[in-house]
This record gives structure tokens, sequence and C-alpha cells, in this order.
């Protein structure tokens, strides 16, 4: 790879033109009709450059369209942010991807619990899952909804174990929200966190913070500005490090924390894992800058399939893999960096401001005899399938007798996209269906669009919080429902007390709770114990981790 140069930083006239081209394209691109006047708007205050942009005002450097990778085996499809270093693929993202893939057996990841930080679009966190880890992938609360996205429909169906994604703000006092007792990790990723921000030492703290005796960490970089090398001295102070790979500016490294109590065991560990990547990969990435420079080839012979920037900004047809056109044999990998990084400064001069302007595809399901189109949103948690949700839909599709809902009050607690409602509503029930006010307004959509004209009775949609004091606003005497109904509640939050109390609040005498969740952390083991102690429980269905229960109140039948 091509070091950097700082002439690159100096052009912003790069970005600017790019922005414009864009611009005229998007006119006629049939995809992003309903969006035209928006992005032009956007754009024209990213282009204009003597127009001060106000700090809210959205902007968008570069067209946020798909890109197709391939690794593990799979084809890969990453949907890239209009905005913020975090909607883009960085460099060093694809060379760590590229290295778990190719070095399998020195680095195994299979069923270990894995923690990347900064995952952006999500790709590094995808390959980890398709390489059979545990993962979670974090971030900043404003770019989750696409790391969602992307994670969800990338994994679906192709891994052992389903990827979760939580919101993590670098800092000094981690241990109060990720306490080390409890978030421990086999594998901590990490891939181009270090660019231009004001957060390398918080940076540094939370790598540390995560990385305890027998954690390893795995830190892709390149190097771009001088930051970049101070903050790798301090790296390799504050770890035993070890260089597993190098081409140029591009580097990986390998840690384990400076913990006294594993000092001795931790330098023998690195010395023991191979730090001979650097042939291989230099070899894989000699061939990728050959295809590069001829621009003629769509994929690698490997398999691999990278987009560069220039690519990305020449065309909107370009993004389809199989119909790029040659853009020009005299323009190198090196510009093509460049003007990467010319659009990194021009958003860095807007003061880092998120403008994710997303359209979510939908997803079609059948059940009772129905097409349930279901359209995901940006929401965190609520906005995405899970896959306890389509679980339980199928149960009770397929166990009519056993479960009747037929003119049954239900209720659902965290309906999120609504089709556990759905699927209840159009089998009979009197459904209301319940999750955080911020979610409401996908949930109703997709509730009335899947259920009007075809049910005996119109569901309710309702917001709920999940707590203790739910008599005040939520009385037992008032609120008394048949079935109370949940899919994938226990996932990663902090709110498992309030749940299981707001279970116990619904669930009354007379009433039963079908539960139905995929275990995934030894907390969910916790929570599902004390449920067992707090209902009298039977086990419907199981399938491996994923488990549905019935339950019914302790205190008594209904007189």
């Amino acid at each position: 790879m091509d070091t950097l140069s700082k002439g690159s930083l100096e052009e912003p006239s790069l970005g600017e033109k790019q922005v414009e081209e864009e611009e005229e394209r998007e006119e006629t691109d049939e995809e992003h009709e309903e969006k035209e006047t928006d992005e032009s708007q956007s754009g024209d205050s990213c282009a204009g450059g003597q127009k001060k942009t106000a700090a809210w005002a959205p902007c968008f450097y570069s067209k946020g369209g798909k890109e197709v990778y391939h690794y593990v085996g799979q084809e890969i499809v990453i949907e890239e942010g209009f905005d913020s270093f975090a909607g883009m693929i960085w460099p060093a993202a694809l060379s760590l991807c590229h290295y778990l893939d190719t070095h399998r057996d020195h680095l195994s990841l299979v069923d270990k619990a894995v923690l990347e930080i900064g995952a952006g679009t999500g790709l590094l966190s995808i390959v980890a899952a398709l390489l059979g880890a545990w993962v979670t992938a974090t971030d900043l609360p404003d770019v989750l909804s696409n790391l969602r996205v992307n994670l969800s429909r990338n994994t679906r169906g192709r891994c052992r174990n389903t990827p979760q994604v939580a919101p993590l703000s670098w800092g000094f006092d981690l241990e109060h929200t990720y306490p080390s007792s409890i978030y421990r990790y086999d594998y901590v990723l990490a891939a181009d966190v270090v660019y231009h921000h004001d957060y390398l030492d918080e940076l540094l703290a939370t790598m540390k913070h995560f990385c305890q005796p027998g954690t390893t960490l795995i830190w892709a970089n390149k190097v771009r500005f001088e930051m970049d090398l101070t903050f790798t001295e301090n790296f390799k102070r504050a770890f035993h490090t070890c260089l597993l790979a190098e081409d140029g500016e591009m580097k990986i490294f390998m840690a384990t924390g400076r913990h006294e109590e594993e000092a001795g065991e931790t330098e023998t560990e690195i010395r023991a894992l191979p730090c001979n990547g650097e042939e291989a990969m230099t070899d894989e990435e000699e061939e990728s800058m050959r295809e590069l420079e001829e621009r003629e080839e769509a994929e690698h012979e490997c398999g691999m399939f990278v987009q560069t920037q220039e690519e990305k900004n020449s065309s909107e047809d370009e993004q389809i893999v199989d119909h790029r056109e040659d853009k020009g044999e005299d323009e190198t990998s090196s510009n093509n960096i460049s003007n990467q990084d010319s659009m990194a400064e021009k958003a860095m001069r807007h003061n880092f401001v998120p403008s994710v302007i997303f359209s979510l595809g939908k997803e079609i399901y059948h059940y009772v005899g129905e097409d349930i189109v279901i359209y995901e949103s940006t929401e965190p948690f609520g906005g995405v399938m899970w896959p306890a949700a389509l679980a339980l839909c199928s149960f009770l599709e397929n166990n009519k007798h056993a479960v009747n809902l037929e003119g049954k009050t239900i209720l659902e607690l965290g309906a999120g996209t609504g089709l556990v409602s759905i699927v209840a509503t159009l089998l009979g029930g009197v459904v209301t269906a319940t999750d955080l006010p911020q979610v409401l307004s996908n949930l109703k959509a997709n509730v009335m669009r899947n259920t009007r004209g075809r049910c005996r009775h119109t569901p309710r949609v309702a917001p709920l919080s999940w707590g203790f004091d739910l008599e005040h606003t939520y009385p037992s005497s008032v609120y008394r429902y048949d079935y109370v109904l949940a899919a994938d509640v226990v996932y990663y939050h902090d709110y498992l007390d309030e749940l299981l109390a707001t279970m116990k609040h619904f669930c009354q005498p007379g009433t039963t709770l079908i539960w139905a969740n995929k275990v995934r952390f030894e907390m969910d083991l916790t929570f599902t114990e004390n449920f067992k102690r707090a209902f009298h429980t039977s086990l419907l269905a199981e399938d491996g981790e994923m488990k549905i229960f019935m339950a019914t109140s302790r205190q008594g039948k209904v007189k």
C-alpha cells in the first residue's frame, strides 16, 4: 500500500469536485428519486466551500452505495453511510479481514468471545462472526443503526453464533458501565480507529480496560499522521506487543495486557503465535495492486473483491460488481487513497456531524397463509428482526390446537418490528403490541399495513417501558390478558430486572406467558433461572440455544 502524502490533505477541491459530480449523477438514478431534493441540498452545502455550515446541518461526502466483498467463502454486502468516518470502509478493516480469513489455523475464532471497538459499517465483525466467533460489535450510538443492519443481513442464517451490537463510547471510567468481572473477551479487534480525532487517550484507556488477562487484542491501522506514531508508541508501552503483518504504512499488531500475574504467560503466548503473516499478505497485496492498476477485472483470483474509493465515486453504475467500467489507466491506487482521505479531512471540518439518510429494505415472511412485509427501521434493537421472533411465529402457526389464540386478548412485550403481533392477530387474537415510544412509529406502520382488512380484530399499539411501578399506569384490575408474548427481549441491556418485574405484573392468575429467546450470554442463563423461580414453567420447544417457554403465575388460579 502507498504511504499517504501530506499534499492530499491540502487539496479539498478534490472532495468538492466529487460531491458535485455525484449531484449530477443522482439526478438520473431512479433508485434514489425520492430523496434527490434532500441530497442535492446537502451536497450544495458541502461543495460550496464558502458558505459556513451550521453544526447540525446534514452533509454527505460520498455516495452511500453497496460494497461487495468475499471472505470466508461468503459474499458480504455492505451498505455505507453518507457521513462520518464510521460510514465507509477503511483499508485496515480489509487488511485485518484478509488476515483473519487466511490465518485460521493460527488464530481460530471458533466459539471465541470477540469484541470489536469502532466497528463502523461492521465488515470486520461480520467476518469474525462467519469465522465462528461470538461477536459484539460496538461503536457510537449515532452509527449503530447502519452497523446493525449490515451485521444482521450478512450473518443471519450463516453463523453458528448470532452477533450482537452495542453502544460504546471510549473513556476512562468504563468499570461502571462495563465491569471487567462480567465483560470478558477472548479477543478484542480494532481496525483504523486511530485517525484525526481528539479521543486517542480515551481509546487507549478503552483498549486497556477490555484487554484483561487472557484477552488478545488485535489492532490494524494505516499510519497517516504524526499522532498515529505517537499513539503506536503509547500502545507498545501499554501492552506486550507483536507485529503480525506489515505492508508499507499498514500494520497489524497483536497485544496482551501487562498484568503482573500474566506477564510470563502473556509473553510466551505472543511468541508462540506466528508473526510471519507479512510474506503471505504481501503476495496477496501485490496481486491486488496489479489488478487495480489494470482496472479491467471485477474480482481477485482468490475470490476477494475490494472496491476502491475512486471506483465508488466514478459512477453509481460501477457499484454493481460485474459491470465496472475502465476510468483511465493513468489513475493509481494512491490517488484513490488520497481522494478518500481528502474527503475525510473535509468531514473533520464539519465537526464529525453524523447524517445518515438511509432507506432500509423490506423483509417478506409467510405465516398463516399471508405474505407479511416488514420494514426494518434505524432504531437500535427494536428496528430489526431477531431469530426468536421467527421461531415463536412458526410455533404459534404450527400449534394452533395447543395454543389457540382465536378471540383471546394478547399483550406483546418488546414488539420491535411487530412480526409476532401481526401473526398473533392473523391467528384471531385481540392484540396489543408494546415497545418503547421511540420505536412505535415503525411498529404501528408494520402492524397496520399487514393486518388491515385481514383480521377479525384490529390490533392496538401502545408505549410500554418496563419497570417496577406499573400498577399506576397499567392497573392489574383493568389490564388483564389471556396471553403475554415476548421474543428475544433478553439481550444486551441493563433492564433485565425491570423486564422480569413487567412479566410478573402482566402474568396474573389466568394469564399464560410465552417467552422465546436465544441464549447468547451468561446473563441470559441467569435471567432464565430467575424466570423459572418467578413462574410455573414448561419448555414448549427447543432447538439448540433457541428455547420457547410457557409460564403461569405462582399466585394460584383466578377465582
